[in-house]
């Protein structure tokens, strides 16, 4: 069963570059439906959300990557808040 969350935008995107709609189709990532604004409402499978949420998960952590743009890991912090 699908299911609709509003993300932040700027997590969204970077995650949406990162990670390719190819493969297995329960890995496949949520589709984007709406934009307004610095948010997204994405769509799809528990899974799918999982796979957004584990990122945004790894991004947020304070061992996560060292480097990022600006505003990337307090996106992904929200992410991981609104997924929840």
């Amino acid at each position: 069963m699908k299911q609709q969350k509003w993300v932040p935008a700027k997590f969204w995107d970077d995650h949406s570059e990162r990670c390719p709609c190819d493969g297995d189709p329960e890995e496949a990532m949520a589709t984007e439906v709406k934009r307004s604004g610095n948010r997204v409402l994405i769509e799809g499978t528990a899974a799918q959300i999982e796979v957004l949420r584990s990122d945004a998960d790894f991004y947020a952590d304070k061992w996560g990557p060292d480097e990022l743009p600006p505003g990337l890991k307090r996106s992904a912090i929200a992410t991981v808040k609104a997924l929840a």
